[in-house]
């Protein structure tokens, strides 16, 4: 769809981990492509969300705010996530936030920093159309094309209809003959 953020390859995912060389951009592009979460609700997450005594949560609890509701998602921690998140905690600060910043009044990097970091590690690589919201696209799109029902999608992404959960997910002629592919009559 024109506009809308670019979908990531694999090898593009593979290429962009491997060019952040900084375990907090790792973390905060990981927490990206393995939950779908919006840059700023990446960036507000605080610690307790993410570690406990023992080591890291198995799902990340959100409270998501919508006009007119409080959606609340439960996001599993998937286990190339839950590295990326041990080898930054090695490097992490004593602070509420998972993404702390001395810089920022809030006391967590900005939407706008994180931002700086993805994009410019996006236009390194080449990457057109590639945008933070991306990682979210990517995220929805793949576990839809993997057959995943849409309803557990939606739960992922906190969307609160299929209708909007649609708008993002992302349809090429592939798809379409692999759907058609799937008739064995």
């Amino acid at each position: 769809m024109p506009g809308q953020a670019k979908i990531l390859s694999s090898q593009e995912i593979k290429a962009v981990f491997q060019l952040l060389k900084s375990p907090r951009d790792r973390a905060l592009f990981a927490i990206g492509i393995y939950t779908g979460m919006r840059i700023s609700e990446i960036i507000t997450l605080k610690q307790d969300q993410i570690f406990t005594e023992g080591g890291v949560r198995y799902q990340i609890i959100l409270n998501r705010l919508k006009k007119l509701n409080t959606v609340y998602s439960e996001i599993p921690i998937q286990p190339k996530l839950r590295q990326a998140l041990i080898d930054y905690k090695k490097h992490l600060k004593e602070s509420v936030w998972l993404f702390p910043s001395s810089r920022s009044e809030k006391g967590h990097i900005t939407r706008m920093a994180a931002h700086d970091v993805l994009v410019k590690a996006f236009k390194t690589l080449n990457l057109e159309g590639a945008k933070t919201h991306s990682m979210r696209r990517t995220v929805l799109t793949t576990l839809s094309r993997s057959g995943v029902p849409l309803r557990t999608v939606q739960e992922i992404s906190g969307h609160s209809s299929l209708s909007q959960l649609q708008a993002y997910l992302e349809v090429n002629p592939e798809d379409k003959h692999k759907a058609l592919g799937q008739l064995k009559y």
